[in-house]
């Protein structure tokens, strides 16, 4: 904070690149600076994690406990990695899958996921880790969660087949 500002984070500030990265892609896609790239770790990534983790933190980013558009989904913070079946053709890919939030002092949002995919869902020879972040600005939050709370609403309301029918 500077005179009473809080100072936003640089999308740079927050796109971690782990060393020894191939595959290298950063660019903007709809609301999002996004970064991804991949790194040879063997599963559970635990070193690339938490030192994802420990930088965004040092430089004061509080990380989420939950998902920052559902906050009844808990983040990997919480429930750690998750597995499940990705493709329809045979053999389907097992995705492993650790996914976390962290936020700034100003409300823009940092999205790390971390991933797996291989044929069977065996972990032991995972080392292929697919590293993607997307930084969101305050602004594009608040129109995310917004949007999200519009879209759970209208699910509601068709599940509960009132779709459609004024409210009383």
């Amino acid at each position: 904070m500077r005179g009473g500002l809080v100072i936003a984070a640089e999308p740079s500030d927050a796109l971690l690149t782990s060393p020894n990265a191939t595959n290298v892609w950063t660019g903007r896609v709809g609301w999002s600076d996004q970064l991804t790239y991949h790194v040879d770790a063997k599963f559970p990534a635990a070193e690339v994690v938490d030192s994802i983790s420990h930088k965004l933190q040092k430089a004061g980013w509080e990380p989420l406990k939950y998902d920052f558009l559902d906050p009844a989904l808990p983040s990997s913070q919480v429930s750690g990695w998750q597995e499940f079946s990705h493709g329809i053709k045979d053999p389907k890919l097992c995705v492993h899958q650790w996914l976390g939030d962290w936020k700034d002092a100003a409300g823009n949002i940092v999205r790390y996921t971390f991933r797996y995919k291989h044929p069977g869902c065996d972990t032991s020879d995972l080392k292929d880790l697919e590293v993607s972040a997307a930084y969101v600005r305050a602004a594009a939050v608040q129109q995310a969660r917004q949007m999200f709370k519009q879209l759970e609403k209208q699910h509601t309301n068709t599940a509960s087949g009132s779709a459609g029918k004024p409210n009383p």
